[in-house]
Parts: C-alpha cells; sequence; structure tokens
C-alpha cells in the first residue's frame, strides 16, 4: 500500500488479497453436511443419540472440573470461569471423538450428503 497526499492507494498484491478474501470466506463457510449410514438401517437418530449419551458422561468422567485452576505454575492467572471454559472446550471434542468411535464400532460410517 502506498499513501500519497492523505489518501490510500491500493497496489499489487494488496489489491489481490483484499479482492480474494470474500471468496476464501465463502469457500471457508461452505461445509459439506455429514452423515451416519449402515447397510440395511433407515435412521441411525437412535444409535446416534445412545453414543453421544454415553460419550457425554465418559468425557465428564475422564475431564471434572475439580477443584479449579492451581495456585500456581502456568495456570496461576487463570480464574474459575477460564478455567471451566477450557475444561469444557475439552469435553466437547472428547465427545466428537468418543461419539465417532461408538458410531463407527457399531458398523456406522460418516459419508457426505445430506441423510
Amino acid at each position: 500500500m502506498r499513501v500519497a497526499s492523505g489518501s490510500v492507494k491500493i497496489t499489487g498484491m494488496w489489491r489481490q488479497v483484499l479482492l480474494a478474501g470474500p471468496l476464501v470466506a465463502a469457500a471457508a463457510c461452505a461445509v459439506t453436511p455429514m452423515h451416519w449410514e449402515k447397510p440395511g438401517t433407515a435412521d441411525a437418530a437412535k444409535e446416534l443419540a445412545e453414543c453421544r449419551a454415553k460419550a457425554h458422561e465418559e468425557a465428564i468422567r475422564q475431564l471434572p472440573y475439580g477443584n479449579g485452576p492451581p495456585f500456581y505454575g502456568a495456570y496461576k492467572e487463570m480464574s474459575m470461569l477460564q478455567w471451566t471454559l477450557a475444561i469444557d472446550n475439552e469435553r466437547y471434542y472428547l465427545e466428537e471423538d468418543l461419539t465417532k468411535a461408538c458410531m463407527l464400532s457399531k458398523g456406522f460410517a460418516l459419508v457426505a450428503g445430506a441423510a
């Protein structure tokens, strides 16, 4: 970018970056829908609900809140809210992994496209 007498003139690479920005944002939002399939099973909703419930319980068991952040080390400046939010974030990803493992063990496959 060049500044010429109070105005900004966009040149070369910066122009391409600014023009490509909306395209990149649109592509990032275009998520392919996924669903679970198993030959001979019309609807996976019941099995998915069971797997999610088991995964939720297991994630809570594996990642308890405990007594809060320690008063020493890297976490001494962390508030209780930050501590619980960090654990909730980790639980979310663990639940997703456990749910996926459960569904795969039941013979389901995660496939692209609308259900």
